[in-house]
């Protein structure tokens, strides 16, 4: 039986600019879509987990409905949003009770009757009485009483969770509800813009889950999606292209860079993808600073390696080493080669970022630390001859996640930067910390080597 199969789905739909990213927000009690005053911001499926009455309910937040195909951008959206209606267990019918009934609210109320599930319709932007009285017009949508709230204020939330779990209940959708499983493995896709993120996600999925585009920035959200995989469950993240300030031209790019910084934080480990034809770039060292600086494993993932014509004739050695040299930080990580359109090494990577998770966990016994040490003394690496040479005394491991070190000495002071690096090598060689960024701490001791 696959893991999490009877949480019941409530699915938020809505032409463009209701709110519904905003309410996502509100009942998942967090931030997590990006909210900006610019019609169609949210473009993708964006899911979360929510509790009510001690329960879990799949929340999932989908683009904006709009009337007729635009283009093509438009139209991924809408098939994305029916997909989402389809999986759905419960609709939320988000409306503006500003605004009141709109042509594109009919049409959306018309494709919701076509899959004859539960609707409760939600009149947001409900800042006060009067317009509390106006939203008694979305009666001619065809449904029972829309729930009046407003997002901005929070007010009618609480009501509204309620009411979702007495018409969950009503359906008996949590009669069934599988025993407490250990929690998924969050993963989080990352890289530039255009790199291959979404249909890395796709690939692995075998579906359009993600919306694919050609124009860089076209994921503007971190995406969240469950997936089965060998038995396994996986939560994969998929974020926008995290741009160095610089390249940054609107608010809707910083708050997408911050939601990406974000997915990181909450991840249990990482895969950046880069684009084989480019290489590294110093935008790829900046999202590398932010992996170690997390504490996240990390898998290195070559994109496009199939479609590479740059580097016809060389051997993936010779791609490893190329990379090495120009970005010596790249020796830390294990790196593979995959090719997201034809879904080459996609789902074994998977399998890598499984065991780069578990060695996260990484226990190593104090003597075995200091066995390392006792050949490989990092008191006698060549120094400036007016430095003061410092005595590392003993190491022990001080912590999991991130995996963390502290080697004490007889002066903290005298320690250089060239003292941490050679630990770390050697650390690096003698235990399995490929793909782990670890931290060493120097710490005073009080006892003197004899």
């Amino acid at each position: 039986m696959e893991k999490n199969k009877f949480i019941p789905t409530v699915c938020i739909v809505g032409r463009p600019n209701v709110g519904k990213s905003s309410l996502f927000n509100a009942l998942l009690k967090e931030r997590r879509a990006v909210v900006y005053e610019e019609s169609g911001t949210t473009r993708d499926i964006a899911e979360g987990i929510m509790s009510i009455g001690g329960v879990s309910i799949k929340l999932v937040d989908t683009g904006g409905y709009v009337v007729g195909d635009r283009d093509e951008l438009s139209r991924q959206v809408k098939l994305h949003v029916r997909r989402a209606m389809e999986e759905g267990s419960l609709m939320l019918f988000v409306t503006d009770s500003i605004s009141g009934i709109m042509p594109s609210d009919k049409e959306v109320a018309a494709t919701l009757r076509k899959f004859n599930k539960p609707i409760i319709v939600v009149a947001n932007k409900t800042d006060n009485e009067k317009l509390e009285q106006e939203a008694m017009e979305f009666y001619q949508l065809g449904f029972a009483e829309a729930e009046s709230i407003s997002c901005l204020h929070r007010r009618g939330i609480r009501r509204l969770r309620t009411r979702i779990f007495e018409a969950l209940s009503e359906m008996n959708e949590f009669a069934d509800l599988a025993e407490k499983e250990p929690p998924p493995l969050k993963i989080a896709v990352v890289g530039r813009p255009n790199v291959g993120k979404s249909s890395f996600i796709n690939n692995l999925l075998k579906r359009d889950r993600v919306i694919v585009s050609d124009v860089p920035g076209t994921t503007r959200d971190s995406i969240d999606t469950r997936f089965i995989s060998q038995g396994d469950e996986y939560i994969l993240i998929d974020t926008a292209g995290i741009r160095h300030k610089r390249k940054i031209k609107c608010a809707v790019d910083v708050y997408s860079t911050m939601r990406s910084t974000e997915s990181i934080e909450r991840a249990d480990s990482v895969i950046l993808l880069l684009d084989a034809a480019c290489g590294i770039t110093k935008d790829d060292i900046g999202i590398i600073d932010l992996i170690e600086q997390s504490g996240k494993a990390c898998l290195v993932a070559i994109n496009k390696w199939d479609l590479a014509g740059d580097v016809k004739g060389v051997s993936k050695e010779e791609y490893s080493d190329r990379l090495i040299y120009v970005a010596s930080v790249l020796k830390k990580f294990p790196i593979t080669f995959i090719s997201s359109k034809t879904g080459k090494n996609v789902i074994q990577s998977l399998s890598m970022v499984k065991i780069l998770d578990t060695n996260l966990d990484l226990k190593v016994s104090t003597p075995f630390l200091n066995s390392i040490f006792k050949k490989n003394d990092p008191s006698k690496i060549p120094i400036s001859r007016n430095r003061k040479r410092p005595n590392f005394l003993y190491i022990v491991q001080s912590g999991r996640r991130p995996v963390e070190f502290k080697f004490f000495v007889n002066d903290p002071g005298s320690v250089l930067p060239s003292h941490l690096s050679y630990i770390e090598n050697k650390l690096r060689e003698r235990l399995p910390l490929s793909g782990i960024p670890i931290k060493i701490l120097i710490r005073k001791s009080r006892k003197e080597r004899k």
